[in-house]
């Protein structure tokens, strides 16, 4: 037992000693180590406010092994003002390490099921709910004007969560966790990055997918939104139109990976431009796209630009254009997705002080952008990875070619300026690398092979300097986004696709022999150069609503 924990308890005994003569308290209050629901009960009488720098309730309780995970002490938490937490400490089988999980979208509520996979690896694990407990989706009502919920779902959840979890472990086993991870997509992506670059002492290893990006994610979404939509508020692509787009991409571009699958291999180096649709004289209607629907395609390639046609943001890659329809086509009457994830995070998260108007919000490209960064800065992340490194941390990014929510393009942009920012891709390769995942949507699922076994990877890379200069893809049947459940390895079900992953800026190319499932019949190759996009179209014009003025 660790001498923080043995006083602890000491303490706790102390404080319910018993009249002279009564039994010895030291013996009513059994050590950790004996690992029954006693033990377990004990933690909730604990006080961890200085572990983790806030007033923190604890209720725990002995769960016995069952379909969600192993026998544990199971310990909800609420870290002051409204931090939710939950850390699942296993009674038998710790393998001494920690692993915390984290949330998506908005978060609002605690997914066990994002660390079930971890449990069942015989880890110690942990996750938040970010914050606050409205799980309504998108909708942000929480945050107005309360800044401090914004901090805490902008950085200090996955950070209080971490102190909190590892002085449970320290409590209940009687001795700290050997090694710490921490995994997300999307938001938990994001939580991610803001973990590497401003809490680098929280985690020894990181797991970093698809990352939502405060600067460039929503300004994306709101561009694509205005784009798509017609004079008459229509969206110009439909369901037809990304078709259409969809399959010119794949006949220009599927084949240069060596194999023709489907799947767009490097998107990079596609150099498609919807103008090839364009309709002609004689052009069959349904098979071709009008000037406004050629425009708005190579708007959201292109991504946001300013008056001046200077870039404010990455667009689109080629390759996913099917699914595009759930972000930019509203259904049974809703807005498209996109529009609505803008106006809430313009409403409650963008500005300083949150708009006080009411009715829809305008984004200006021109004065806009610079009027993100303050409160960006609660939620967003930066390049700096000196101090992760310095303390020989571990970083796997990945991200979907074909994410349809959050565009690659982002998270590359990031990853660039993250080497310029840290010695070069020679000095980053010794503790970070960036894996791009062809045909994988969103954290998962598409026609790509989207499972991988990051954790596997990160324990070998922190725990025997394994660095993972490749790694095995897979798809199966019943392959979901890791936000749905994060895969189970080795994989369960029948295996439709294997594809090997190389760090970027390296992509695999089939060797032209070998079953194409074999991922020796496939060898790591430069990319193609970038291919030069059209040029940069003008804003599109913004429809007729109210002004963002804070």
């Amino acid at each position: 037992m660790s001498r923080r924990a043995g006083l602890a308890l000491l303490a706790l005994a102390m404080a319910r000693a018993p009249l002279a003569g009564a039994e010895d308290p030291l013996e009513a209050v059994p050590p950790p180590s004996a690992l029954d629901g006693k033990d377990c009960a004990v933690l909730a009488a604990l006080d961890f406010t200085e572990a983790v720098g806030a007033a923190v309730k604890v209720v725990a309780a002995p769960v016995a092994a069952d379909a969600e995970g192993p026998a544990r002490c199971r310990v909800t938490a609420t870290v002051a003002p409204e931090t939710g937490v939950e850390v699942w400490l296993p009674v038998d089988g710790w393998n001494g390490k920690l692993f915390v999980a984290g949330c998506y979208g908005l978060c609002g509520s605690i997914r066990t099921d994002q660390f079930a996979d971890a449990a069942a690896r015989g880890y110690a694990t942990a996750t938040t709910d970010g914050g606050h407990s409205d799980a309504r989706y998108p909708d942000s009502r929480w945050a107005l004007d309360n800044t401090a919920l914004e901090d805490d779902f902008g950085h200090r959840a996955v950070h209080v969560s971490a102190l909190l979890a590892r002085a449970l472990v320290e409590a209940y086993y009687g001795d700290a966790a050997a090694h710490a991870y921490f995994r997300g997509c999307s938001t938990g992506g994001r939580q991610a990055l803001v973990a590497a670059t401003r809490y680098p002492e929280d985690f020894d290893g990181i797991i970093a997918g698809a990352p939502f990006h405060p600067l460039l994610s929503v300004p994306h979404m709101i561009w694509a939104d205005r784009a798509n939509t017609g004079p008459d508020g229509k969206p110009l692509l439909r369901a037809r139109e990304l078709g259409l787009l969809q399959r010119a991409v794949l006949a220009a571009c599927d084949g240069a990976d060596g194999l023709a699958d489907g799947i767009v291999g490097d998107p990079e180096g596609c150099a498609f431009d919807p103008a090839a649709l364009a309709c002609g004289p004689d052009a069959d209607a349904e098979s071709c796209l009008a000037p406004a629907q050629v425009a708005a395609a190579r708007a959201i390639y292109q991504g946001p630009v300013d008056g001046a046609g200077r870039s404010l943001a990455p667009g689109a890659a080629r390759g996913g254009e099917g699914t595009w329809a759930a972000q930019l086509i509203g259904r049974d009457g809703r807005p498209p997705f996109f529009r609505t994830v803008g106006q809430n995070w313009m409403r409650y998260h963008a500005f300083e002080p949150d708009p006080a108007q009411p009715g829809p919000l305008v984004f200006d490209f021109d004065r806009d952008p610079a009027r993100l960064a303050p409160a960006a800065a609660r939620a967003g992340f930066t390049t700096d990875l000196e101090a992760f490194a310095a303390r020989d941390g571990r970083l796997i990014a990945w991200h979907g070619w074909a994410d349809e929510s959050l565009q690659p393009a982002h998270t590359l942009q990031w990853w660039r300026d993250a080497l310029a920012a840290n010695g070069g891709a020679a000095d980053v390769a010794r503790f970070a690398r960036l894996f791009m995942l062809p045909g994988v949507q969103h954290c998962g699922g598409g026609p790509g092979a989207g499972d991988v076994d990051w954790l596997a990877a990160l324990e070998g890379w922190v725990e025997r300097d394994e660095a993972p200069d490749m790694l095995v893809a897979w798809r199966t049947k019943d392959s979901t986004p890791a936000t749905t459940r994060p895969p189970r390895f080795p994989p369960v079900g029948e295996v439709v696709l294997k594809r090997p992953l190389f760090p970027y800026p390296a992509v695999a190319r089939y060797r032209g022999e070998g079953d194409a499932l074999d991922p020796a019949s496939w060898a790591p190759a430069l990319p193609a150069a970038p291919a030069s996009p059209p040029a940069s179209p003008a804003p599109p014009p913004a429809p007729p609503r109210t002004e963002v003025t804070p």
